[in-house]
């Protein structure tokens, strides 16, 4: 997500899964059965709605009023980070890249916004890093503006497109792409249809610390909202909702943006008096081409451009729909390559001079004046087909009504009259009266001469194919292939699908040029260009007819010539039989003179076919290139005296080529820098060495600064209790008990004698 911040990775105090949208699986293998790739919106039953650059701008807050990012613009980036080849996983580039201490370095603030960019933003197929986005990542961490907006929602298209392109051909949709904002679009103006779906307002956001906090966008509040495991009955039930489409369908879901801080630069509570505000909005309701494809060595997403065309979409934009004039689809097709800078530049800059005033007592109306009528006829045949048994192929034990079971009725206009099916929508975007100054030329594209200019068709589910994009316009799915503006190709790997995209080039017009066609296009008409195929043949030549047979005619009858079959006159065979021998003459002789020549013809002319007569006079009129002969043999006169003179000069050239090769290998230094680089990496490597080893030094002599305090406390305390003993030592007894004992005894045993002394005596 979006929200992901440079501090929050740093800090790694909360895992960037925590911050992964919950997937409703039921809303996004639905939903892509209704985008139409021809006018890069989604066809529901209440009419088309696309995201526009409003959402983009009230969801996730990314610039759209910088310029347009162009992969022919972004910088080399100077070092190297690891590819998927090296790191296989982004747990694995997280640990390689994000440092704990210190500034944040250039090369660290890249690796995060490469990071961000492919994993959290763009979400591109592959699990690991790439070099997709790097030169973009690299661009923005020196601090320039870009309008990541419209380059994130010409992703949204492009992704969207792949998939109808692989849904079209019944192929599994394995394509990355920021699908993540395709379901928070869909879940906010589906809102109504979503059970016990919270106030925004009151919704949670996890901060860097995962402890929730309020939500201060759109963005953050939808997503907190849950997801939901496919379940057959409930992808049914969207299926439904979008092919029937809505009563009271939700155009303005931003009703609250009051209550939320972000986006700051865009506060639609103060369109009337904020210019910023008014700015952004004129940006949002013009066309324009949205740049894709970041890298030009991406070989599936190339640098192109995709349409926005939000006519389509007006009631999303607070505006009256009406039935839209797509004005893009009258200069070029809805996607392309751009092959280099100046193309590129020109085609993202387009409208950038189509200003649109923004009144200030402009208010948000949903009108739809004759757009109802228009829809209900084209909705009759979009979502002719029946409908019950499209549902039974997402839920198979789906019963289906007797009111689902039968396709609508044969399509018609609005006054009951038959419908008049149009050409496939890819065929239509590419107008052959297009005025030159305003086209896109798209090399490649075919053209059909049922071509109608201002048309356009939408798709269709009419033509068995799951979201076709063909339709009920052309029933055959095979004539409708050949028609597709991208064709799908398997790799040889089997798992990746390459999409082949029109290469264009921009007729460099100036705006005010380009602004007076687009008020009267009949101005700059194209001229017709005629070739040497558009002249006409000669009566009488025959029709080929080698292109119509399966055979060679020529095997069954060889074709007769006329000069054969009609005799020669005698007055004529003698009069060309000369001028045969005249013409044998060596060319320098007629150039010199021909009259004799040119005499016979005139005479015999009328009786010679005139192919023959073609071929004959040039001939007898060869004195006209005398000049032109002398001059040629003089060259070749010169050429043959100047042969030294060329050898010399070859030479002269070849001692050139060597010291040209010797300034090459002086000049060529890309195998140095690549040696410099390598060096420069390995000193990084030393240098992060010596830190860690260097902290390792400090922390071993702390640890000795702080043994040796704690030594000295220990001997002093050492030298206290000791004393203390010695104290303690000088109180107590000396001597053994069995000592005193003895002179106890001793004393006694005197005693005894004296009693028994005394007993004798008295005795």
């Amino acid at each position: 997500m979006l929200f992901w911040s440079h501090a929050a990775m740093r800090s790694a105090s909360v895992p960037p899964d925590l911050y992964l949208v919950g997937k409703n699986e039921n809303i996004l293998k639905t939903i892509g059965y209704f985008w139409s790739d021809a006018l890069n919106c989604f066809m529901f039953g209440h009419g088309p709605m696309t995201p526009t650059l409003l959402d983009v701008a009230m969801i996730t807050g990314l610039d759209i009023a910088s310029p347009s990012p162009s992969a022919f613009k972004l910088p080399k980036v100077p070092f190297t980070l690891s590819s998927k080849k090296e790191c296989t996983s982004w747990g694995a580039y997280l640990n390689r890249y994000m440092k704990n201490k210190g500034p944040v370095t250039e090369r660290e603030h890249t690796a995060f916004l490469n990071f961000w960019l492919e994993h959290f933003i763009f979400c591109g197929p592959s699990l690991a890093p790439t070099k997709n986005y790097l030169s973009l990542a690299y661009e923005l961490a020196k601090g320039t503006q870009l309008g990541l907006g419209k380059l994130f929602l010409g992703e949204i298209y492009r992704s969207l497109q792949l998939m109808s392109v692989k849904l079209f051909h019944r192929k599994t949709v394995k394509t990355g792409g920021p699908w993540w904002f395709i379901q928070l679009w869909a879940q906010l103006y589906f809102q109504n249809q979503i059970p016990d779906f919270p106030p925004l307002t009151t919704c949670t956001f996890p901060d860097v610390n995962g402890k929730e906090i309020r939500c201060t966008s759109y963005g953050q509040a939808l997503y907190g909202l849950p997801g939901s495991r496919l379940i057959p009955k409930e992808a049914a039930g969207w299926f439904k909702i979008f092919f029937q489409g809505l009563d009271n369908p939700l155009f303005d879901p931003y009703t609250e943006s009051a209550n939320f801080e972000n986006p700051v630069s865009f506060r639609l509570g103060d369109l009337a008096d904020d210019a910023g505000t008014q700015h952004l909005y004129s940006i949002m309701i013009r066309p324009c081409f949205l740049p894709v494809g970041m890298s030009t060595s991406n070989r599936i997403t190339k640098p192109g451009y995709e349409c926005y065309q939000p006519v389509v979409a007006a009631r999303q934009l607070g505006l009256g729909q009406v039935p839209p004039h797509f004005f893009l689809h009258h200069l070029t097709a809805s996607r392309a390559d751009l092959p280099d800078i100046i193309t590129a530049q020109r085609c993202y800059t387009f409208f950038d001079a189509l200003a649109i005033p923004i009144p200030h007592d402009l208010r948000f109306s949903f009108t739809t004046d004759g757009f109802e009528t228009w829809w209900s006829m084209w909705k009759t045949h979009v979502f002719r087909k029946a409908l019950g048994p499209l549902l039974r192929e997402l839920d198979a034990e789906y019963d289906i009504p007797a009111d689902q079971q039968q396709d609508g009725p044969a399509p018609t206009q609005a006054d009951g009259s038959p419908f008049v099916f149009l050409p496939p929508a890819p065929v239509v975007l590419f107008c052959q009266n297009s005025p030159p100054l305003k086209k896109v030329i798209m090399q490649g594209q075919p053209i059909s001469p049922k071509s109608a200019p201002g048309t356009g068709c939408p798709p269709s589910l009419d033509s068995g194919e799951d979201g076709g994009e063909e339709g009920g316009c052309q029933k055959n799915p095979e004539a409708s292939a050949n028609h597709f503006l991208l064709q799908a190709e398997e790799t040889s790997s089997g798992d990746v699908e390459e999409i082949q995209m029109p290469s264009a080039t921009l007729d460099l017009a100036t705006p005010a040029v380009a602004a007076a066609q687009m008020v009267n296009p009949s101005q700059s008409a194209e001229k017709p260009i005629v070739t040497a195929s558009a002249v006409p043949p000669s009566l009488g030549e025959g029709y080929d007819l080698s292109s119509l047979l399966s055979f060679d005619p020529e095997s069954i009858e060889p074709t007769s010539s006329k000069a054969g079959g009609e005799p020669i006159p005698s007055t004529v065979r003698g009069p060309l039989q000369r001028l045969k021998d005249l013409l044998s003459a060596p060319t320098e002789t007629l150039i010199e003179d021909s009259e004799e020549a040119k005499g016979i013809l005139e005479d015999i002319q009328l009786h010679l076919p005139m192919t023959l007569q073609v071929k004959l006079w040039p001939a007898v009129t060869l004195p006209v290139f005398k000049s032109r002969v002398q001059s040629a043999r003089q060259r070749i006169a010169l050429r043959h005296s100047q042969l030294p003179l060329r050898a010399d000069i070859a030479e002269r050239c070849r001692r050139l080529n060597e010291k040209k090769a010797a300034l090459d290998a002086k000049t060529d230094t890309s195998a140095t820098r690549a040696e410099l680089e390598t060096l420069r990496k390995e000193l990084e490597d030393l240098e992060e060495r010596v830190r860690v080893t260097k902290q390792l030094i400090q922390d071993k002599e702390a640890l000795v600064a702080r043994s040796q305090d704690e030594a000295k406390g220990l001997t002093a305390d050492l030298k206290t209790d000791l004393a203390e003993i010695r104290t303690l030592s000088h109180q107590l007894v000396t001597g053994k008990d069995e000592d005193d004992q003895a002179e106890i005894a001793e004393a006694d045993r005197v005693r005894v004698d004296a009693i028994l002394a005394l007993g004798v005596f008295l005795q």
